[in-house]
């Protein structure tokens, strides 16, 4: 997880011989056939965007909205940057954190002399393209099609109900593929966004354990070259979580992006098919058709 330092078990199954043991492993199933898509583009023909329901009612519909994304966009280099937080140093960003169960934000906490330390604070730790509104896809999987958006979830709730919608571009589109660590530094290299003097650097520093600058794509400007910038599994599986290198005091870390999810930076999209209403067995934790 990108907001705390790994668990003892992510430790020691990271080391010794149990590091041994899966990497024979990673290796036997990256070369199934099973997983030969793993490494694939997106597949514009099969585009599907989930939405979870927070209530127990797989059958409630609300068609996802498809416009405006340009515009949420264009709000990211002030989010990410740390402007909507509050002014913020290397020192000392805003934002805030917890105390008490109870969530402080940076001013509540200078109010109440409360010292800020970056090493405490948390906050938009996420690098990946989200928005409101906003839109992720991926592909189906399986017989029957199961969207793979229901179960290559990084911060799930708990859900048991959702709706999926098959979408559709509606001319030819520019999308950005990331396949492997390279592509996710180059992308950063090219489009820079500094984001040392915000929260990530306390998130990014527990969860990878290196101090130092801190960068991200930024993604107005990405969106004026890409309509969307797609993900593959390969991608996600040697990329996702690690402090990366961006030039030599710089690092970069992909995070809160799905593995296959396609996110979309321009209003390109319409809805093709749906909704198909989902249920998850708790017991099982199966997705099927409600």
């Amino acid at each position: 997880m990108y907001w705390q330092p790994p668990h003892d078990l992510d430790a020691a199954l990271g080391s010794g011989e149990w590091r041994t043991r899966l990497q024979d492993t990673a290796e036997a199933i990256a070369a199934s056939p099973v997983t030969s898509w793993w490494t694939s583009p997106i597949d514009l023909d099969d585009q599907h965007l989930v939405q979870f329901l927070d209530g127990d009612s797989p059958q409630w519909e609300h068609k996802p909205t498809l416009t405006g994304l340009r515009t949420a966009v264009d709000g990211l280099s002030l989010e990410h940057s740390g402007e909507l937080y509050g002014s913020g140093t290397a020192d000392g960003p805003a934002a805030g954190k917890w105390l008490d169960g109870t969530w402080w934000s940076a001013a509540d906490m200078a109010a109440g002399g409360v010292a800020v330390d970056w090493k405490m604070v948390s906050g938009a730790w996420w690098s990946a393209p989200i928005t409101r509104p906003g839109v992720s896809t991926a592909r189906s999987i399986g017989q029957p099609p199961l969207p793979t958006g229901l179960v290559f979830v990084e911060d799930s709730f708990g859900w048991t109900s959702a709706t999926s919608w098959q979408v559709s571009a509606t001319r030819e589109v520019r999308v950005l593929e990331l396949g492997a660590p390279e592509d996710w530094m180059n992308l950063v290299r090219r489009y820079p966004l500094e984001v040392t003097a915000t929260t990530k650097r306390g998130d990014w520093w527990r969860t990878t354990g290196r101090d130092g600058s801190w960068a991200m794509p930024d993604w107005p400007l990405v969106a004026e070259d890409w309509d969307a910038v797609h993900l593959s599994v390969a991608g996600y599986l040697t990329t996702a979580g690690r402090a990366l290198p961006v030039d030599e005091g710089t690092a970069t870390v992909l995070a809160g992006w799905p593995p296959d999810a396609t996110f979309w930076l321009a209003d390109v999209l319409r809805v093709a098919g749906g909704p198909t209403p989902w249920r998850r067995d708790t017991d099982t934790n199966v997705w099927s058709r409600a």
